[in-house]
């Protein structure tokens, strides 16, 4: 007879990703304000891909934002509250989580060869794009440049498609040419993360991470902890003359269940 028991899963954040470009002079930083959207957290016995999730439990299900930006480690910035069965004897060895391609952010960085420092700003978050709106697919096909300097606010910036473009101007009246952009497979804290095509028009990212150590199921109600590191989570790049884009990057990340 297989025995399941209910338990209450708390989870202390996630992050999750890199992908790479070719440009000029740029730097990593640590953004005041890094809100993300968690869609959903799986656990597995197995993964071999980002769309492989073995014998796959939801332990969480809720969209869900947090500001990873304002919370330290080891400090609790997001719980799942729904009760997740999870059969007793069973060994999971990897977590899989679904996240929103959009993060709201905000930093200020310096970059080298800038007159003043990129921040991030409001007139990213829509005006920035092909016809001052993200009515059409742009918000993954282009990505808004700004202009350096200016009041640092927050900006909503999309993990983006291959063969991205780049705006030409801050009213992006005109765009450069095709980027291959690739996301990272087993080189940063993911295992495996969505590769999205050119022309996507998915609003998910997926992630697959290799828990620290497997976990077997037991009596004793389980606590998730998700430790990470944030210090060079943007990325800015200078864009012609005094211009600048953002790109978020990949926090450090060590999943660990007791």
């Amino acid at each position: 007879m297989k025995m399941t028991f209910r338990i209450l899963i708390f989870v202390k954040i996630i992050m999750f990703f890199s992908f790479s470009t070719l440009h000029a002079a740029s730097t990593t930083g640590l953004a005041s304000v890094y809100k993300v959207t968690m869609k959903k957290v799986e656990l597995c016995t197995a993964s071999t891909s980002v769309s492989s999730c073995v014998g796959a439990v939801v332990i969480g299900n809720t969209e869900k934002v947090v500001d990873i930006a304002s919370v330290n480690a080891g400090v609790a910035a997001a719980t799942f509250g729904d009760p997740a069965l999870l059969p007793l004897g069973v060994t999971y060895t990897h977590m899989r989580v679904t996240i929103d391609r959009k993060f709201t952010i905000k930093a200020d960085l310096e970059v080298t060869g800038v007159t003043d420092n990129c921040t991030t700003t409001a007139a990213l978050s829509g005006s920035g794009y092909p016809g001052g709106s993200l009515s059409s697919n742009e918000k993954y096909d282009r990505t808004p440049i700004i202009a350096d300097g200016g009041t640092a606010a927050e900006a909503e910036l999309y993990l983006k498609n291959d063969q991205m473009k780049v705006c030409g101007n801050a009213a992006c009246t005109g765009v450069g040419d095709a980027n291959t952009i690739t996301y990272a497979q087993g080189t940063g804290s993911s295992t495996y993360q969505t590769q999205h095509a050119d022309g996507s028009t998915s609003d998910d990212h997926v992630m697959v991470y290799t828990l620290s150590s497997p976990y077997t199921v037991s009596l004793t109600p389980p606590i998730i902890d998700i430790g990470f590191g944030t210090s060079a989570a943007i990325k800015a790049t200078e864009v012609g003359t005094d211009f600048c884009m953002f790109d978020p990057q990949e926090p450090v990340v060590t999943i660990t269940i007791q």
